[in-house]
């Protein structure tokens, strides 16, 4: 199993960033994310958005505000040349500001896995972006 992970401190309190982290329903923040799909909530939940092969499923697997830490998968189809794409976001407080650390644990299935992963540590990078960006908002 190869693992990539991508970690920034975000311009937010921690409780900001872990509030829009653990709204696995709210995909505001994600450009085109009013045209995705959700159903169900909390633990079983499920994001449906357009793909490049097809639609992309993100089950969500758990939330825990003890550790300000939220797991997904995608089972099938992942916008990534993988398998058995699991994703771990934890918040932790970095001098009051938030921090967020983005793991994928993941299997590399037509591309090797120093490939694989970066594509996927691209993408954390870009969309702990679009994070920042819906909390400048307000």
């Amino acid at each position: 199993m190869a693992q990539v992970n991508v970690t920034r401190t975000l311009s937010a309190p921690t409780a900001r960033v872990w509030e829009v982290v653990r709204a696995f329903g709210d995909v505001r923040w994600i450009p085109g994310g009013e045209n995705g799909e959700i159903r169900g909530s909390g633990p079983g939940m499920v994001r449906i958005f357009a793909g490049p092969n097809g639609k992309i499923h993100e089950y969500l697997e758990s939330v825990d505000d003890a550790t300000r830490t939220l797991v997904y998968t995608i089972p099938e189809n992942p916008p990534f040349p993988v398998s058995g794409y699991r994703a771990t976001m934890a918040v932790a407080d970095d001098g009051g500001s938030g921090r967020l650390s983005w793991t994928c644990e993941f299997e590399p299935a037509g591309a090797s896995a120093e490939q694989a992963g970066k594509a996927i540590e691209t993408m954390y990078g870009v969309m702990i972006g679009w994070i920042q960006d819906l909390i400048d908002k307000g």
